[in-house]
């Protein structure tokens, strides 16, 4: 089978780089940005004959703003590029003389048109969401809701994403999503995902995208799809920065602040970003449990209260230097430190439905946190020849460092005699990561309409983890051996793929890849003496087809297969307990999952899309509750369940109320059915999800920005687990002063306080219902202040990483 698969990927590749000697005749190509560097797709690209300005020629941009032209006859020419809403744009004159003659346009900026009506300036709208080239695009720089907010508070409201009950990014209602910052792999799992991006203002980000159908180039984790963090640029020539601040209201009262700079002359683009915030958590739990078979208890209740406190200093630098105009070199490095301070105090009491009351337990909880994030990057990026090749080549280093001193007070009260009893313990858990990647990307153009692109990347990963767990008896700290461990894990991935673009007609477009990627890894814990290994060989295709029906009908056809591997603490056996009756433990025998994704997407009138979907998946894993009758003993593993199926649909339809007002609604709804098996029983899970999402975007006079975010989410089914219904409504007014340099926001979160999370399952004769809230109803003051502003664009640079997401920093 592995031969197969090897000789399968050597003809592929030789076809295609076949392909690539089969140049064509002569084209004029280049891409249409306008100035937020957003592409601008179906402008009209004409091709003007001088000196009378005949049009002899002419097509529109693609989804991605690109466009190639075939080279007309011999002569003096200019090229005239047009679309709704902006400033009709032209290039300089060029002459032809030859008939293989070729020229690349590059990166071509269009302004959007300013109308004056009753000596009132009205600027026509952009859509905050849009549909373009397989993914959403949701932009979030200037608006008033941004102020104040983290990265994660705004990917949990970009088009289709929520959050799970493990704080886990879901799209459509689906779980396996990979988030990747300016391109590259996050490479953190789910706990130190979220940490980095609460350490992260909203406010520097520019828009985040939501990418259903992935391209071979990219990774191919993510079942779900890859929500992407796009952060502004230094574009401006010369020094230009900004500082910012804010002070958050709710349970806690939190501060942020930061500053920017970026520095942009000759061959240097250099840039610099320090925040220092608070962040919290104030999160209140009731948790019934049922469990049949034990004589004295069977009914556990708790109330708990989560607060924590923490201070998160970030820096992030980073220069690229022009080694001449075809040819660069950067660095960049990302530090992240965050020192917490925590409290888990539950109560709980066990009872039998009819024997009454049995037992209290009152657990006071407290852990201490530091936690260490670099990361740094290498990168250089070459353009070729003339024609657009470009070859660009990404090293990347990341180290996590976490250590987390934990000290559990436990009461336990027995009702039949008064009698009480005290356990003291306390742990230390000390976990860090260490992640090496390169890779290399090359792209070549064809012919005037195709283009090639191959790479290559290969990464490796060593996690290491010590738990040390100590009980105090007798005024005397003993160690405890049977609840520690020390857990190494080492993982390899490499790939290659290729990745093939076609214009096939005026109507047509297509997009073929494939990736390979072949997985080494093994694991050991050292006390269980237990240790598991993994090799395997996966192939990923994709497929992309865009039909232009005609100029306000355009269709999209996509197919993919994702994987979406564990993340690498998912393996350890360790027991963790998070309070005398709940633990959890990893599972060393969890499999990858594997995805089929189909995606019809319809976009009218350039802006309303309708997209419909089928996923189906193999070895799904979810984290799965297994009760003790005897004990009352509550665990919690990730385990592979049998099947995962979901059809849905997600339709974009925005809508300009009135010139001052403007609507971008997303409507989802999805089928899921669960499949899986647990102690020899099957069982089945299915569940209508649907959200709805509402951003109103309203100019009040004296310059005065309103925004509204409203959102309503349906049940969730996520394995034995069903998540109630949310909705929660955001409010943000902005106003700025001394000619736009000073921004000052006033917003409010979940102002109804509708996020209140509710949890049930009902499994093999066992019961769970969970109600919590994480104190999302707050309100923040946020000023910003922009100083020197440059005045001239410059192309800036993006690049892309993977394992970081399953590591958790």
């Amino acid at each position: 089978m592995m031969k197969s698969y090897k000789i399968l990927i050597t003809t592929f590749l030789s076809l295609l780089i076949t392909c690539s000697i089969q140049a064509q005749s002569g084209a004029l190509s280049g891409s249409l940005m306008d100035q937020n560097d957003e592409s601008i797709p179906f402008a009209t690209v004409a091709v003007m004959k001088l000196p009378d300005s005949t049009v002899v020629t002419g097509s529109t941009t693609d989804m991605d703003g690109t466009f190639n032209l075939k080279s007309p006859e011999s002569g003096k020419y200019v090229l005239r590029f047009s679309a709704i809403g902006f400033e009709s744009t032209f290039t300089p004159l060029f002459e032809i003389a030859t008939s293989d003659f070729r020229k690349d346009f590059g990166l071509v900026t269009m302004r959007e048109e300013l109308t004056m009506l009753n000596e009132v300036m009205i600027q026509t709208w952009r859509p905050r969401v849009k549909v373009e080239n397989g993914k959403m695009v949701m932009k979030v720089q200037g608006t008033a809701v941004a102020a104040g907010r983290t990265a994660f508070e705004m990917l949990s409201r970009a088009p289709g994403v929520s959050v799970d009950q493990n704080g886990e990014f879901m799209i459509n209602g689906k779980s396996g999503v990979n988030v990747m910052l300016d391109g590259r792999m996050s490479y953190l799992t789910a706990k130190e995902l979220q940490t980095l991006l609460e350490s992260m203002p909203a406010e520097n980000i520019e828009e985040i995208e939501v990418i259903h159908n992935p391209s071979a180039k990219y990774d191919a984790e993510g079942t779900a799809g890859i929500l992407n963090i796009t952060l502004t640029k230094n574009a401006e020539t010369g020094f230009s920065g900004s500082v910012y601040g804010g002070y958050r209201v709710n349970h806690q009262n939190l501060f942020n602040s930061g500053i920017n700079l970026n520095f942009n002359k000759g061959k240097w683009n250099s840039f610099a970003g320090l925040d220092i915030s608070e962040r919290g958590r104030y999160r209140p739990q009731q948790v019934v449990r049922t469990f049949p078979g034990n004589e004295d208890y069977n009914i556990y209740e708790q109330d708990g209260l989560d607060v924590n406190k923490e201070l998160v200093p970030s820096l992030r630098v980073g220069t690229d230097y022009d080694l001449d105009k075809n040819h660069s070199l950067g660095v960049m490095t990302n530090l992240i430190y965050r020192d917490l301070h925590a409290n888990w105090n539950t109560f709980s009491t066990l009872s039998h439905s009819q024997k009454g009351e049995y037992l209290k337990v009152d657990a006071l909880n407290e852990r201490d946190e530091q936690f260490y994030n670099g990361q740094f990057n290498m990168h250089y990026t070459g353009k070729l020849d003339s024609l657009g090749t470009i070859l660009s080549a990404d090293l990347d280093y990341v180290r996590l460092e976490n250590e987390e001193n934990f000290n559990f007070t436990n009461t336990y009260k027995y009702a039949d005699d008064g009698s009480e009893e005290l356990e003291l313990l306390d742990n230390i858990s000390l976990s860090d990561y260490s992640i090496y990647s390169a890779k290399m990307d090359f792209s070549t153009p064809l012919s005037a309409t195709s283009t090639l692109g191959l790479g290559l990347k290969a990464s490796k990963v060593v996690s290491d983890s010590d738990l040390k767990n100590y009980i105090m008896e007798n005024d005397q700290r003993r160690f405890d051996p049977t609840r520690s461990d020390r857990f190494r894990y080492e993982e390899e991935i490499y790939a290659a793929y290729a990745n093939y673009s076609n214009r096939l007609s005026e109507s047509w477009n297509l997009q073929a890849g494939l990736r390979a990627e072949q997985t080494f890894g093994e694991g050991r814990s050292f006390t269980m003496n237990v240790s598991s290994k993994r090799d395997y060989f996966e192939l990923f295709p994709n497929l992309m087809v865009e039909q232009k029906v005609s100029e306000n009908y355009q269709m999209n056809y996509s197919y993919s297969r994702r994987i979406e591997r564990p993340d690498y603490s998912t393996f350890n056996p360790t027991i963790f307990y998070l309070d005398p009756f709940s633990y959890t433990e990893g599972n060393p025998d969890l499999q990858p999952r594997i995805t089929n994704t189909f995606n019809w997407t319809h976009t009218l009138f350039k802006k309303y899309s309708l997209i419909l979907s089928y996923d189906s998946s193999n070895n799904h894993f979810l984290e799965l509750p297994a009760a003790n009758p005897e004990t009352g003993l509550t665990s919690y593993t990730s385990r592979n369940v049998d099947n995962f199926r979901s059809y849905g649909a997600t339709v974009v339809a925005p809508v300009e109320l009135a010139n001052f007002w403007n609507v971008n609604n997303t409507i989802v709804v999805n089928q899921q059915e669960f499949d899986f098996t647990m102690d020899a029983s099957s069982l089945e899970n299915d569940n209508l999800f649907y959200m709805v999402q509402s951003n109103h975007q309203i100019n009040l006079p004296w310059d005065v920005k309103f925004e509204v975010n409203a959102s309503y989410r349906g049940p969730v089914a996520h394995g034995v687990y069903n998540i109630d219904r949310q909705w929660w409504i955001d409010a943000g007014i902005k106003k700025s002063f001394l000619n736009d340099r000073l921004g000052v926001t006033l917003n409010a979160t979940d102002i109804f306080r509708g996020k209140e999370m509710k949890v049930d399952a009902d499994f093999l004769g066992n019961t769970i219902y969970i109600e919590q809230y994480f104190d999302d109803r707050a309100v923040s003051l946020n000023l910003r202040y922009t100083f020197n502003p440059g005045q001239d664009k410059k192309p800036t640079r993006q690049s892309g990483l993977e394992e970081l997401n399953r590591a958790g920093g």
